[in-house]
């Protein structure tokens, strides 16, 4: 018999034992307490309970435990705009600053950058490399190719 055959065996044989004893646990061995599919948590710190908030929503904002929406204090970056013709003017303001700000990030992205010498090879057609690779000898030189646009 082989060496392989003989480890085989052995191997096959552990295995038998191995999962007979398993086997013999599962079926005759003493069982532990029942599990129950119940979990316990620990709520003994929770003293103080989070009370709820109760939020209404009104045609002008919302309203918080009661609060009124008049007592609250408007965000300062809203701004209210009477007619269309002041509407186009903020409209136009705000994109003439947003494109000021697009120039210079732009700009600021363009300044840290490196500079870069561009180096390009050319496309190979799938039918020309196959036949380069086909011809290419081991230890010989790199495959160059250049074609010239007609």
């Amino acid at each position: 018999m082989s060496a392989f055959a003989i480890f085989v065996l052995v191997l096959t044989v552990i295995y038998v034992i191995y999962y007979s004893v398993v086997i013999m646990q599962d079926l005759y061995a003493k069982k532990d307490a029942p599990k129950s599919e119940e979990e316990d948590f620990d709520v003994s710190q929770m003293d103080n309970p989070e009370e709820p908030i109760s939020i209404s929503e009104e045609t002008n904002g919302f309203r918080l435990n009661g609060d009124s929406v008049e007592d609250s204090e408007e965000p300062s970056n809203i701004t209210f705009i009477e007619n269309d013709d002041d509407a186009n003017k903020y409209q136009e303001k705000i994109q003439k600053e947003r494109r000021t700000t697009v120039e210079e990030e732009c700009q600021r992205l363009q300044d840290s950058m490196e500079p870069v010498d561009v180096d390009s090879t050319g496309e190979t057609e799938p039918d020309v490399m196959v036949n380069m690779l086909l011809n290419q000898k081991p230890g010989g030189p790199k495959i160059f190719y250049s074609r010239d646009n007609v």
